[in-house]
């Protein structure tokens, strides 16, 4: 009696181990495959987008969101078209630069936020004007302490991250910043700390050590 309730035990922890590893496989398949329709390294034409609701719209820029809810800014100039995309529950935006012939020029994925903290994240792909890929950049590589630990840091601190889409108008949004510094990489933080108060938390792009903190007082208009 006792071997058999033990053979159980042993069947059912196997059984739960088996569970959990197809659950993490699950997880990082669709990861994977939501960064993959995200973004890929083809090359492609630029087409008029269907925008469901426009929020703002000029000769120079058109704003709206597709059927999908993505968030979408479009920039026309005489170089070229820039779209710029954010999906939904998704930390980045894809941007994509257009050759006045219509041939996509660069694409790579930005972080939501609209500012200079739109670093770029992974490979950035760029195009001659006959389609052809001539340069990838993977801007990820200097830096060792990646931005999935930057959401772990970030977590722990207790300091919210948005996904998007992230519009402007909507109040403040903590930021998420990256650089060589004399070739070094860094991570910059600001996060309202305080109704009143924001925090710079910049830490090293290799250990993720906290290099030095800063404030500033931050009036809300």
């Amino acid at each position: 009696m006792e071997m058999a309730m033990a053979k159980s035990k042993l069947q059912n922890k196997w059984l739960m181990k088996k569970y959990f590893f197809l659950l993490i496989l699950t997880i990082n398949t669709s990861c994977n495959a939501q960064t993959s329709n995200l973004m890929n390294k083809e090359n492609e034409l630029y087409h008029e987008i269907d925008l469901k609701r426009i929020t703002e719209t000029n000769e120079f820029v058109k704003r709206g969101f597709l059927s999908n809810n993505n968030y979408v800014e479009l920039f026309f100039n005489k170089t070229g078209n820039i779209v710029l995309e954010s999906s939904q529950n998704s930390f980045f935006s894809v941007y994509k630069e257009y050759y006045p012939n219509k041939l996509i020029k660069i694409k790579g994925l930005q972080l939501n936020i609209n500012s200079r903290y739109s670093f770029k994240k992974g490979f950035w792909y760029e195009f001659d004007e006959k389609g052809n890929l001539i340069k990838e950049t993977d801007y990820d590589i200097p830096f060792k302490f990646t931005f999935e630990d930057i959401l772990k840091f970030c977590k722990n601190k207790r300091i919210k991250i948005d996904k998007g889409p992230i519009l402007q108008s909507t109040g403040w949004h903590n930021k998420i910043f990256r650089d060589l510094e004399n070739g070094h990489p860094v991570w910059e933080i600001e996060h309202l700390k305080k109704s009143d108060l924001v925090e710079i938390i910049k830490l090293d792009g290799i250990t993720g050590k906290v290099l030095s903190t800063s404030t500033y007082k931050y009036i809300n208009n």
